[in-house]
């Protein structure tokens, strides 16, 4: 009963996905960037409806929450994800990214250290050198089974007397890690042992694969909730980036007004009209859309775990476990990660984040986003295939 299959191309509307296409000069209508993560897919009609009256209604003021928009978050996190939040938690803020600078300035000082997981988000870090400062990168362990955290590691970062603040990604982006509840435990403790604060990243939380489940950060204890920020927003999960509406949980009073005071120099105190639109639409009637996108999203993911598995043998696939990425390292086909770049975009037409763009621990990687249509997703693989067929790359 809902569409994805059909392929909106977003050429000359301002689209950071797909402006690389324009200025590559890419004609053919086969190729679409699978890069910046946003869906080309269609959002749920309803809430398509809402927009179209709420534009009709034609007057377009300045808008802050009200308490019906602040029951419909309520209700999402307490029906989706089994936690029953106050409304007066909430802060809007222009998205997860900017909430995360808004942090970084409400709770360390210049010269201070900020803890974060690599590969990493590559917004992390541009706002930590941004902001002056000292990046504290905590390495992923990787397995033939996939990621898992280095504790030992963390231990010693947040034993620092300069580490103030740890951004935590869960689900983890970019590869697609969800953390157990045993996980978060630990990492949980480590910080409340070391005063260190937690800001979980969990715009991706909604998308989590068959066979896992996602544990808000907050809901472990008294102590962890007490001692966190939840970044959240409907923008990844019903495709509404362009919005710029994220919804910051912090049950904590004292951390609440801390972050609270730095919002009159980051957003006036107001949102946008139409992103408050969505997304009470989509946490009120979305739910039937998000549970078939789901469906698709698993066929996508199986797709490319099986193609990659017959024609890239030695490319090594993550694990789907949440998110809508796929994590895959190409460092098979024996090029450098600036051979593999211009291979990937110029051979096979495919516009990819480069792993290394996500700190060293990257290099060889690709991120692709497979929210998309899965007819444009086959062809993109077979363009892969046949670039590398072309080149005689080892695979």
């Amino acid at each position: 009963m809902y569409d994805f299959t059909t392929l909106r191309p977003r050429r000359g509307i301002g689209a950071s996905k797909w402006q690389p296409l324009e200025r590559a000069g890419v004609a053919d209508p086969d190729v679409i960037p699978f890069s910046i993560a946003d869906m080309d897919l269609m959002t749920a009609p309803e809430i398509i409806s809402a927009l179209r009256e709420a534009a009709e209604f034609g007057v377009y003021g300045y808008t802050s929450m009200d308490e019906a928009y602040r029951s419909a978050v309520a209700g999402w996190m307490r029906r989706r994800h089994g936690w029953e939040i106050q409304p007066g938690w909430i802060i809007n803020a222009f998205g997860v990214v900017h909430a995360v600078g808004q942090a970084v300035q409400a709770f360390t000082q210049p010269g201070e250290g900020v803890i974060f997981q690599t590969p990493a988000y590559p917004p992390f870090l541009r706002i930590l050198q941004a902001t002056g400062r000292t990046p504290l990168s905590n390495p992923l362990l990787r397995g033939e089974q996939g990621y898992t955290l280095d504790f030992e590691a963390l231990e010693a970062l947040c034993a620092r007397p300069d580490a103030k603040l740890l951004l935590f990604c869960s689900p983890h982006n970019p590869t697609g890690r969800v953390w157990s509840e045993e996980e978060l435990r630990r990492v949980a403790d480590i910080c409340a042992r070391n005063g260190v604060l937690l800001f979980s990243d969990e715009i991706h939380f909604d998308f989590i694969a068959p066979g896992h489940r996602h544990t808000v950060l907050a809901t472990l204890d008294e102590q962890t909730r007490d001692n966190c920020i939840v970044g959240t927003s409907a923008s990844k999960t019903f495709n509404l980036a362009g919005l710029s509406t994220a919804n910051i949980i912090i049950p904590n009073d004292t951390l609440r007004r801390r972050f609270r005071a730095k919002t009159d120099g980051y957003t006036g105190g107001y949102t946008g009209y139409f992103g408050l639109t969505a997304t009470r639409t989509a946490y009120e009637k979305g739910e039937a859309w998000l549970d078939a996108l789901l469906v698709h999203l698993e066929g996508n993911f199986r797709l490319c775990r099986e193609f990659l598995a017959q024609r890239f043998p030695s490319a090594w696939v993550a694990p789907w476990e949440g998110t809508y990425l796929l994590w895959a390292d190409f460092s098979c086909l024996g090029l450098t990660p600036e051979e593999q770049e211009r291979f990937m975009r110029d051979e096979a037409g495919l516009f990819l984040d480069e792993g290394y763009i996500f700190d060293r621990e990257g290099a060889g990687f690709e991120r692709m986003v497979l929210a998309c249509p899965r007819l444009q997703l086959e062809r993109a693989l077979e363009r892969l295939d046949q670039a590398a067929a072309r080149r005689g790359l080892p695979r």
